[in-house]
């Protein structure tokens, strides 16, 4: 049996879309996509917001077709990996995903609503609110950060303008786990759904760019949840740089 978290992400389709506390989640069929544990609550994969986050205990394969298939199902799987999966879980316990971002995740939530909630009128008055200085103190803060991380000294002093993450640094890829990830794709969620195709462009290399000021307010909102998610590694002044935007949005 595999103690650990599954992070549900809305999907109606998957396993665990009507997980209740108390009940069993099984798939359906032995066929991937797998249920997948993870085993520690900062290795907790959240690619989507909104979601909902399970603590779960795996059920024992019984039969000999089961026994076979979860070792299909670990096929490739690296030793020491941080999940399992697996095809049926008790679900123990419902948490709030804001424990996904650190002891004052409560406040990048507050971000991560604004971000999938976001209008092209709060974009502009994200970017114009943005203060100049902004991409200079979100890399002040990443340098702090990577000072406390087993590898971090590799990456310090580099370019973390706009980063969303560092997973070489140490065991969690950024001061508030998955959170800067999830703002900069609910922006662009955002940005489809409410600006259309006028929202992107293609660059050279045919990947899709967000244009302005979609961008921007993007950048900001990642920016803010820094401050308001790991407010130990910003000083005063680096604070009221950082959170410029989000409080002139805050008083609209």
């Amino acid at each position: 049996m595999v103690d650990g978290f599954v992070y549900v992400k809305g999907d109606p389709d998957e396993p665990m879309a009507g997980a209740q506390v108390g009940a069993r989640a099984r798939m359906p069929s032995f066929d991937p996509p797998w249920i997948v544990v993870h085993h520690r609550l900062d290795a907790v994969h959240a690619v989507r917001w909104p979601g909902r986050l399970f603590r779960v205990r795996s059920v024992p394969a019984v039969t000999e077709e089961e026994r076979a298939a979860l070792a299909d199902a670990a096929q490739n799987l690296r030793v020491g990996a941080s999940y399992s999966r697996v095809f049926a879980v008790d679900v123990l316990e419902e948490l709030r995903p804001a424990v996904l971002f650190g002891p004052n995740g409560d406040a990048v939530v507050d971000v991560l609503e604004r971000a999938d909630q976001l209008t092209e009128s709060v974009a502009s008055d994200l970017a114009v609110a943005r203060h100049p200085d902004a991409g200079d103190a979100y890399r002040r803060a990443w340098d702090r950060w990577l000072s406390g991380q087993p590898n971090g000294a590799v990456y310090r002093d580099g370019d973390h303008d706009g980063v969303l993450a560092v997973p070489g640094a140490g065991p969690v890829g950024s001061p508030i786990g998955p959170a800067f990830a999830l703002v900069w794709r609910c922006v662009t969620g955002s940005a489809r759904q409410r600006g259309g195709s006028a929202a992107f462009t293609v660059d050279e290399d045919d990947d899709e760019i967000l244009l302005e000021p979609w961008s921007t307010a993007g950048v900001a909102l990642m920016e803010s949840a820094m401050v308001l998610g790991a407010p130990e590694l910003v000083d005063d002044a680096d604070r009221a740089v950082l959170t410029a935007a989000w409080q002139a949005v805050r008083r609209s």
